[in-house]
């Protein structure tokens, strides 16, 4: 099973970002390339902004964080 449509990190990182804009979880992101910290994530709370590495992890504990939950109470998403 393939999860990914990208084969580079930070087409990952994009990928994922789009799912948790799609799913509610965040408000928004944008990606300067050209800036040392290239990811900002907008929340509730304000803006964050992260390297790719930081926001690798960002998405994997916001994913674990919305479905985990989910995939333990035996009910479809």
């Amino acid at each position: 099973m393939v999860m990914w449509a990208s084969d580079s990190r930070g087409a990952r990182v994009r990928e994922g970002l789009t799912l948790l804009l799609s799913q509610g979880v965040i408000d928004d992101f944008e990606i300067g390339y050209e800036d040392e910290l290239p990811y900002r994530v907008t929340l509730p709370v304000g803006v964050l902004s992260l390297d790719e590495h930081q926001a690798a992890h960002f998405v994997l504990g916001a994913v674990v964080a919305r479905f985990g939950p989910l995939s333990r109470d035996g009910r479809e998403i």
